[in-house]
């Protein structure tokens, strides 16, 4: 009973992924997966003839991320994960013109998406010296981001941010990013506010990240922005800061076992 329970915390519950796949005529298999959560389950594919080049051009390492497709307590999810998937490609296609972003491939099955894989290390995960115009790039991606009128939400995460083998950043998992429109609720006025607000929240975790790992380059201006914690931000940690801090009471107490940990 409680193992059943435990499954139903993950996106993919106690079903495994697919050990190969078929991307454009193209074979590729299972080689690691990155993350299982409550909403998606994301791996890593190679492709399987490594002795030729694949019969149509596409990446040799993609990325595919299966969005929730379990009940939980009954409840059916699957359109959860697919307004997900939806949702996340829709994103990407508006990024497709950036080269320090996921290139979408294609669909698979109603709540999977097949995206280009960015090879490197995280921010998170780096000993080695930026370059010194690491920052400078990243700030560009950013800014060239927000003039598509995406918001990306989740620059706060260092395990986002892709040292790529050039020393350029890569930004990816665009799950929780948005999509704000020129008018929302018939309100221009309304949608700059709200795209804004959020894209400054976006420089907000920027400029904190410099700040603590190239403090040397930052500058007054930059220092001050790194400290300057928008009502948006607080009203964020008032109300995730302690759903998060429960989820983890949760999982500690029933030690789930992640289904594909063994893969």
């Amino acid at each position: 009973m409680q193992g059943t329970f435990q499954n139903q915390l993950y996106a993919c519950g106690s079903r495994p992924l697919p050990a190969q796949i078929t991307v454009a005529e193209n074979s590729y298999r299972l080689s690691h997966v990155f993350k299982h959560d409550f909403f998606a389950a994301t791996a890593l594919y190679e492709y399987a003839d490594t002795s030729q080049q694949p019969l149509v051009p596409t990446p040799r390492q993609i990325i595919l991320k299966l969005n929730r497709q379990q009940h939980f307590l009954g409840l059916p999810l699957a359109w959860l994960g697919e307004m997900l998937c939806s949702h996340q490609i829709s994103i990407l296609r508006r990024l497709n013109h950036l080269n320090a972003t996921p290139r979408f491939i294609s669909r698979y099955g109603p709540a999977g998406l097949i995206y280009q894989y960015i090879p490197g290390r995280t921010l998170d995960e780096n000993n080695q010296k930026l370059p010194d115009d690491f920052f400078d790039r990243l700030l560009q991606l950013l800014r060239r981001i927000h003039q598509a009128g995406v918001v990306y939400l989740d620059t706060n995460k260092l395990d986002n941010i892709i040292i790529g083998p050039d020393g350029r950043p890569n930004l990816v998992d665009f799950q929780i990013s948005l999509h704000i429109p020129k008018r929302f609720l018939f309100s221009h006025r309304l949608a700059e506010y709200i795209r804004n607000t959020l894209q400054n929240a976006d420089l907000y975790h920027f400029y904190k990240h410099k700040r603590k790992l190239a403090p040397e380059l930052l500058t007054a201006e930059e220092r001050s922005l790194s400290h300057s914690t928008s009502k948006a931000i607080k009203l964020h940690r008032l109300i995730a800061t302690p759903l998060r801090n429960l989820r983890r009471k949760i999982l500690k107490r029933i030690q789930p076992k992640d289904p594909l940990a063994t893969q």
